[in-house]
């Protein structure tokens, strides 16, 4: 059996991010970054890496700008939005110049050139792949798709249980189910009076 240490080293996870921040990065406001990200527990950042001057087009409305890339890693849960927000309150730059975004986000997949649609070969269309084929129309409906549908909804049945827990339920009861005589309350029946011993009576 593993130590509790084990377990608790195995949950930990950390949430990493990429701020991008347009302007001249100090060193005095680097670490104030760092100060202000203590919030979510800094887990470890990374050396600002300087772009050089040109137009970004995280930041459209600034022109040709210096951008700085820093990596966090936080221990805490938290969103982009938090953590852009965290850097703002904190005086670090404004809100117009910077920008975060989760290390393992589509964004940055596109800006490393990893996105799904660039992974097909060189040359060849991606339209033309197996995954972007489709099929026939009348495959996909009208009548010659109620056979396929068919077979489809009996293939889905064997995975109903042959008994349910319990076993059937019983039909409910109701007054229908109680059995009736065919005699009529009124008249069919004689009252029966009780008998006085003789001699008693007055």
């Amino acid at each position: 059996m593993k130590a509790f240490t084990a377990y608790l080293t195995e949950s930990i996870k950390t949430y990493e991010f990429r701020i991008r921040i347009a302007g001249e990065l100090t060193e005095d406001i680097t670490n104030k970054i760092k100060q202000v990200l203590e919030t979510y527990k800094l887990d470890s950042i990374s050396k600002p890496k300087r772009l050089p001057i040109h137009e970004s087009p995280e930041f459209p409305s600034l022109g040709p700008v210096e951008v700085n890339i820093i990596d966090i890693s936080l221990c805490y849960p938290c969103t982009d939005a938090q953590v852009r927000a965290l850097i703002v309150e904190g005086g670090c730059a404004a809100a117009s110049c910077i920008r975060v975004t989760p290390t393992n986000s589509p964004y940055e997949s596109a800006m490393a050139g990893l996105e799904q649609s660039n992974l097909q070969k060189s040359g060849e269309s991606v339209l033309a792949t197996p995954e972007m084929l489709t099929k026939k129309t009348g495959e996909l409906a009208g009548d010659a798709r109620v056979g396929d549908l068919m077979k489809e909804l009996a293939g889905l049945r064997k995975y109903e249980y042959a008994n349910a827990a319990g076993g059937k339920t019983p039909a409910g009861k109701t007054t229908n189910s109680t059995p009736i005589s065919n005699t009529s309350p009124m008249g069919s029946v004689a009252s029966k009076f009780p008998v006085t011993p003789a001699g008693k009576g007055r």
